[in-house]
């Protein structure tokens, strides 16, 4: 799994949010501030799960940054930085409705 934790450090690190999708959930879980990996065989948004137990992680590439009360926030969209880390280590993905999906095999 040293890929994922790859992917996710590079998200982690522009600030990205992540949420996953459970195999016997019909809904992805709620969006998560970073992707972290608690042991091993783990992955942790919201809550640690299993990677056994996941269909997909999803990673939204626009960050919104907060200048001030009187300033409208900084728009930054870093797909290109993850669609690159992700073709150069040829990670299947998808793009839906501007989302970075990744799927995850068991």
């Amino acid at each position: 799994m040293a890929l994922i934790e790859k992917i996710a450090a590079l998200s982690n690190k522009l600030h990205c949010q992540a949420r996953l999708k459970l195999k016997h959930n019909d809904l992805p879980e709620a969006w998560g501030s970073g992707i972290g990996f608690p042991v091993r065989t783990y992955i942790e948004i919201i809550g640690p799960w299993p990677f056994r137990e996941i269909d997909w992680v999803e990673i939204n590439p626009v960050v919104m940054e907060h200048i001030g009360r009187l300033v409208a926030p900084k728009r930054w969209n870093h797909s290109e930085q993850l669609i690159t880390l992700l073709e150069a280590e040829l990670v299947s993905y998808s793009l839906v409705d501007g989302m970075i999906r990744i799927p995850l095999e068991a």
